[in-house]
């Protein structure tokens, strides 16, 4: 998966175009919320793979970015994850995986 590896590029330390921190963002998102799509999709009778999940990800977020999904700043990044991180009722997660969530997506916004 491309958001994925965008992702490990964010943590390795490596330098970051917007695109790349956005797919970086998009990869989190998938890692962290990826289980709450497919149990949603399970309540609507369907199921979602990993390539599914990533694509409706995608959507929720190009419908956030907007005009900025093609250049995206770390503003518009920071205003898309709150945004997605309510969507997905993420208040309600454990500590420790919110804790991580925050620091990986703080890290991609200070990237750019």
């Amino acid at each position: 998966m491309h958001v994925k590896k965008m992702l490990e590029k964010v943590n390795s330390g490596a330098a970051v175009t917007p695109v790349e921190a956005r797919d970086a963002m998009l990869g989190c998102f998938v890692t962290i919320h990826g289980e709450s799509l497919k149990r949603g999709a399970e309540l609507l009778g369907k199921s979602l793979s990993d390539a599914e999940a990533e694509k409706h990800a995608t959507v929720i977020m190009k419908g956030l970015l907007g005009n900025n999904w093609d250049n995206p700043t770390s503003r518009s990044l920071h205003d898309a994850r709150i945004v997605m991180d309510r969507k997905m009722s993420f208040s309600k997660a454990p500590k420790d995986l919110r804790d991580m969530h925050d620091q990986t997506c703080n890290l991609i916004v200070s990237k750019l």
